[in-house]
C-alpha cells in the first residue's frame, strides 16, 4: 500500500516544486535594453560607461576612443570594474557575441540602462582609433 502511494506522490511533488522554481523565476525587464543607431549612440555614450565586448584581438587593431575592452569570457569576471550607477554603452561585432545575450545577463545583474550600438562596430560611420 504504502509503495503504491510513494509511486504517484514523488513525481507529483517534483513537478509541483520544479513548477514553482520556474514560475518566480527572476523576468529580465526588456524596457532597459535600448538599441540605438550610431549618430544617437556616439551623442549619448560620454553620459556612462562604453564596453567593448569584441575578441582582445579585434579591439586592439581598432576601437572607439574612450571604449574599455571585456570580451565575453571575461565580463562576467571583471563586473567589479563596471560601475552600477552608470549607464552601459555595448559595442559589439556582427561576426561576434550577441550583445543581447550579455546585455540580458548584464540587467539582470543590477546594470541599467543598457544602450546597444545598431548594427555593430562594423555600421560605425565615424572614425576608429587604430594602434
Amino acid at each position: 500500500m504504502f509503495l503504491a502511494v510513494w509511486d504517484w506522490l514523488l513525481p507529483i511533488s517534483v513537478g509541483l516544486f520544479a513548477g514553482l522554481l520556474i514560475s518566480t523565476r527572476k523576468k529580465v525587464d526588456l524596457t532597459q535594453l535600448v538599441t540605438l543607431d550610431a549618430e544617437e549612440f556616439r551623442l549619448n555614450m560620454r553620459k556612462g560607461q562604453l564596453i567593448d565586448i569584441r575578441k582582445e584581438d579585434d579591439f586592439k587593431k581598432t576601437k572607439v576612443n574612450g571604449s574599455r575592452n571585456f570580451p565575453k569570457r571575461s565580463i562576467f569576471s571583471s563586473l567589479h570594474k563596471v560601475r552600477k550607477d552608470q549607464a552601459v554603452f555595448i559595442i559589439y561585432s556582427v561576426h561576434g557575441t550577441n550583445p543581447k545575450s550579455v546585455a540580458k545577463k548584464l540587467i539582470k545583474k543590477g546594470f541599467r540602462p543598457i544602450y546597444v550600438l545598431k548594427g555593430g562596430i562594423e555600421n560605425w560611420p565615424f572614425n576608429l582609433k587604430e594602434e
